[in-house]
């Protein structure tokens, strides 16, 4: 069994919140993983990463994260990133990582992500056609960065995490008009062509938790306006004499 903690927006400004802290307080404990699915800090300065990296000092797992489009503001990119990996953090960008966990090999590709619509699979698009192709090209080359990470990526298990949704079924109460950019479908054409256990993303604060790609696989909205606060995902992770097993997710929300 597999626990996967997992958070997204947590939009830090200048100071973390003690509800914040609380957040991730003895996660050694109750999970093997940590996962941040974006929008780490508001504004993507350098002293707002800091901050982060002094809250995920305190979590004594590995931790995996991309960037939001909050945190795409900063200026200084690969500082940004460096603060955070002061913290224990390894950002996730068009790559992949591969942990060893009770035994079992958990791989887990990132990408930020980016609007661009669901068009024609879940729904009309609600941009103009130049807007929407402008939005299309950039997702077109999230989801090929996507598709790279995962096919470079060997492991019993696979989990995917991004900042923008690949399916409109976790959008839940979001406005229809902002679909375009809160996610889009080329996402979800690659994760299906891939054997995915779980995708986890951020960003819809008007969300669901729970949805599906078109293609059947799990998606969990984590942001934490829609958990209010880290879930846990237990796994269950193949084994040699049930190599067909189905993996299966039981969420607890830890406020």
């Amino acid at each position: 069994m597999i626990r996967i903690a997992a958070i997204g927006d947590l939009h830090i400004r200048t100071t973390v919140p003690d509800g914040v802290v609380g957040h991730v307080a003895d996660l050694d404990r109750r999970a093997d993983l940590l996962v941040i699915a974006g929008d780490i800090t508001n504004h993507g300065t350098l002293l707002q990463a800091e901050l982060a990296a002094e809250l995920f000092r305190r979590v004594h797992l590995p931790i995996v994260a991309v960037l939001g489009n909050h945190d795409r503001r900063t200026l200084r990119r690969a500082a940004f990133c460096k603060t955070l990996a002061s913290g224990g953090v390894t950002v996730l960008d068009g790559t992949s990582r591969v942990f060893d966990v009770n035994g079992q090999s958990i791989g887990i590709a990132g990408v930020g992500g980016s609007g661009g619509g669901f068009w024609p699979l879940e729904g009309p698009d609600t941009l103009s056609r130049k807007a929407c192709q402008r939005l299309a090209v950039r997702a077109r080359r999230e989801a090929a960065r996507l598709d790279n990470a995962l096919r470079e990526l060997v492991a019993d298990t696979t989990i995917v995490v991004t900042h923008f949704a690949p399916t409109i079924s976790t959008l839940g109460r979001e406005p229809v008009a902002k679909y375009p950019l809160l996610g889009n479908i080329e996402l979800s054409r690659v994760i299906d062509q891939h054997d995915v256990e779980l995708v986890l993303h951020g960003h819809a604060h008007l969300g669901n938790p729970l949805g599906r790609t078109p293609g059947g696989t799990l998606v969990r909205n984590v942001a934490i306006d829609v958990t209010g606060g880290v879930v846990i995902h237990e796994l269950q992770t193949p084994t040699r004499f049930a190599p067909s097993s189905q993996a299966w997710m039981r969420p607890e929300t830890h406020a």
